[in-house]
């Protein structure tokens, strides 16, 4: 009578066990079906409501040379009608201005805004950024960083073109291919937070852009009094201020290849490292129900995770693999059109190994930022 009742004590765990993981499972359907179906089911539609309206390209660039001689020139060459380039040169002590100012004998649309270094004063990126939203001739504002470089010459054309009566038009910047595993697991995670901004933009919660390619209204800035209310916060120029401004009803994306900002990764895993740092010291501003849901995904997929491992000792093994395996599967599916849209197929079938890999990495970035802050503007 003990044995049984001991035996029935076992099995009521197991089906706690299995109760979680399909719990956990549900959650993850959510996201896929809710979130990330929308993405992979979008189909570019080519507003065209502001097409051929002058556009300001704006940079904000400390110490960028190397950079800005690689990316600048093909910026400066896009096929568009009416735009300027500003550039912001903050506080460079290498030859960025010599090299402006040779640029700007060869083109007549860049304009360069320098700022000098104080002793009695610093400050961060957004300062630049600020300077360059008010030094920028036109109304219509199109983002981009020193080390990125358009993937073809409509750049421009193909941004615009996501303008229908909103106010923001978040773009994608995928990391550039090179050799090695941290080129894949920069490439793996450019494609994850692309791919998780963009889906909850179409979901009608979108809560953030990346400064690499990303537009929106001077009139918009102005609005929302620019960096105001986070400029004391070293990062967040992009994505602090798109969770500030954008609303369900104010934002498009664009996901057209041609409207692609090709990024330089970064070759070290402590550059790579401090740069994620950088990005996440932001994220604990966002609102409270982007946190929420931000959060959610990758503890339900830990979770699921674990309980499947558990699973593996209990009498119910065979249903936890399958419950997994269909987790896989759903997602495999779905990940493959965006991946495709994202020009990043070849790492899908290394999606469940990497995706596990940053349930690590990330948690301890975010404890490390408890301890150690990033302190300068990249």
């Amino acid at each position: 009578m003990v044995l049984k009742d001991l035996s029935s004590v076992k099995l009521d765990v197991w089906f706690v066990v299995m109760a979680c993981m399909a719990f956990f499972f549900l959650i993850q359907m959510f996201y896929f079906l809710y979130f990330y179906l929308k993405l992979a089911r979008y189909k570019e539609r080519n507003m065209g409501l502001h097409e051929g309206q002058p556009v300001s390209v704006i940079i904000a660039a400390r110490n960028e040379l190397e950079n800005l001689k690689s990316n600048l020139t093909a910026i400066l060459e896009q096929n568009y009608g009416e735009f300027q380039v500003v550039v912001v040169n903050d506080r460079s002590w290498d030859q960025t201005a010599d090299y402006l100012r040779e640029m700007k004998a060869k083109y007549s649309h860049l304009h360069v805004i320098t700022v000098h270094e104080h002793d009695l004063y610093t400050h961060g990126k957004k300062m630049a950024v600020t300077l360059g939203v008010k030094g920028a001739k036109y109304d219509m504002l199109l983002f981009t960083d020193a080390d990125c470089k358009p993937d073809s010459k409509d750049w421009i054309s193909e941004m615009v073109k996501g303008y229908s009566g909103n106010e923001i038009v978040l773009g994608y910047s995928p990391q550039m291919k090179e050799r090695g595993f941290l080129n894949w697991l920069i490439r793996f995670d450019t494609v994850q937070v692309g791919m998780q901004y963009l889906s909850y933009a179409l979901a009608g919660v979108p809560y953030m852009g990346v400064g690499r390619n990303m537009s929106y209204k001077k009139d918009l800035f102005f609005k929302q009094n620019g960096f105001k209310k986070h400029y004391h916060i070293q990062s967040g120029d992009d994505d602090l201020f798109i969770n500030q401004a954008a609303t369900k009803d104010n934002v498009s994306i664009r996901v057209n290849g041609d409207a692609f900002m090709m990024t330089k990764p970064k070759t070290s895993f402590k550059d790579w490292w401090w740069q994620k740092k950088r990005h996440f010291s932001s994220s604990g501003f966002y609102k409270f129900k982007h946190k929420v849901l931000l959060s959610l995904y990758p503890m339900s997929l830990l979770f699921l995770a674990i309980a499947t491992v558990v699973s593996l000792f209990g009498p119910y093994i065979w249903l936890a693999l399958g419950l997994y395996m269909t987790r896989i599967t759903i997602q495999l599916l779905i990940f493959n059109a965006i991946y495709k849209k994202l020009g990043a197929r070849e790492l899908l079938v290394l999606t469940p190994f990497l995706e596990l890999i940053f349930l690590f990495i990330n948690p301890l970035i975010h404890v490390s930022n408890a301890f150690v802050k990033p302190n300068k503007w990249a």
